[in-house]
């Protein structure tokens, strides 16, 4: 992870994949979050040289060329790109764009530049480090702080990359064994357990890795348990979040985990709705291919134990009788359940509901044209009940 020698002679597998996910995100959202008419600044907080030596594009490139198409229509969207060892070849390969800037130096030494941006902007960003010994989590609350009229992450965060370290550090290493996570690499500048209590947002890690370490759980549920408290720390920052593990199967950790913050539910519902379709079409599209180069694991959190969406569904309204909008439903399943499904498909999952185990109660209740009862599913003020046991 530390090591960036070799990073950019080849894109790798997962580098594309999680590139992709940017890719095809940025359209929906750069469309939606101009319709505020405020500006839009997008970071990217580890850039890299913007282009491997295979000539496949990095982060900056595609974040660029979505830069390029938005100022035909709002002019006041701008890019930075933060990067200390390579600044150079990024200047050199985003030298044709417009909107964008080059921050030389480490993310933790730009932080000030991204505080000084006027509050009225949308700050969307995008946190790719190279390892995770950049990734303080007071950095992050610094930003939330700042009070940008919209703020949206997406990161990789190298959760398994993380055990690892605080293993070495709690002088557990000799539990991670190779056949339990590959191809990661010493974090090196982290050498206090400290600095690893000021990435997780406190303390409780250690105890997760005593646990290993006793054998009293297993590796993948020492992640899971690490990922869960973790998911916590973030949801301090940011109120709606959903974290996707990337995994080549599902009996393998996952390679990373990519968390995604909003403040806003539409921003959480778009984005998954967007991963959800999207990431089915990658692999679609893969699979039929000569050869694949890659096939990651659709994420499908139905398959774990304790997960019943409708069980769900029903939880999530209040056994009094009281209303909750169909919105907020949507949303608490979403953060539980991740991109297993699309926007459509947890509406119809509720649907299937209706007469049986719950009341919906639209407004308008009668359709404009016909004056038919509404059996849509847009939200407008949409309210779902519990039906009550006769």
């Amino acid at each position: 992870m530390g090591q960036t020698k070799d990073f950019f002679k080849e894109k790798k597998p997962w580098s594309i994949f999680k590139d992709r996910i940017l890719d095809y995100y940025l359209v929906p959202y750069i469309s939606k979050i101009l319709r505020t008419g405020k500006p839009l600044v997008i970071f990217d907080c580890f850039a890299g040289k913007g282009k491997f030596d295979d000539g496949e594009n990095g982060s900056p490139v595609i974040i660029a060329e979505h830069i390029r198409a938005a100022i035909q229509k709002q002019p006041f969207v701008n890019g930075f790109f933060i990067e200390k060892k390579y600044s150079e070849d990024l200047k050199s390969n985003l030298k044709n764009y417009p909107n964008t800037n080059i921050l030389a130096g480490a993310f933790e030494d730009n932080l000030k530049n991204i505080l000084s941006m006027d509050r009225n902007n949308n700050v969307f960003l995008y946190v790719d480090p190279y390892g995770i010994k950049s990734l303080n989590l007071n950095n992050f609350h610094q930003i939330k702080n700042n009070n940008f009229f919209t703020l949206e992450l997406l990161m990789n965060f190298n959760s398994a990359g993380f055990l690892r370290e605080g293993c070495r550090l709690l002088k557990f290493e000799d539990l991670f064994k190779d056949d339990e996570i590959t191809d990661y690499e010493s974090d090196e500048d982290i050498n206090t357990i400290e600095k690893m209590d000021a990435i997780a947002g406190g303390a409780y890690w250690q105890e997760i890795l005593k646990n290993y370490y006793s054998g009293t759980i297993d590796i993948h549920r020492a992640e899971e348990q690490f990922i869960g408290k973790y998911k916590e720390k973030i949801k301090e920052v940011f109120r709606y979040t959903v974290n996707i593990p990337i995994k080549i199967r599902s009996s393998h950790l996952p390679k990373y985990r990519l968390f995604f913050g909003s403040n806003h539910e539409d921003g959480l519902i778009l984005m998954a709705d967007n991963m959800n379709r999207k990431w089915k079409e990658m692999l679609a599209k893969e699979r039929n291919k000569q050869g694949v180069l890659f096939e990651f694991e659709f994420p499908d959190l139905t398959l774990l134990k304790g997960f019943d969406i409708y069980q769900d569904i029903l939880a999530s309204l209040p056994s009094t009788g009281g209303k909750v909008s169909l919105k907020k439903v949507i949303v608490n399943l979403i953060m539980k359940y991740g991109i297993t499904f699309s926007e459509k498909e947890y509406k119809q999952k509720i649907k299937e509901m209706e007469n049986t185990a719950l009341y919906i109660d639209r407004n308008p209740t009668l359709t404009p044209k016909t004056k038919k009862p509404a059996t849509s599913m847009n939200y407008d003020d949409y309210q779902i009940s519990l039906r009550k046991k006769i």
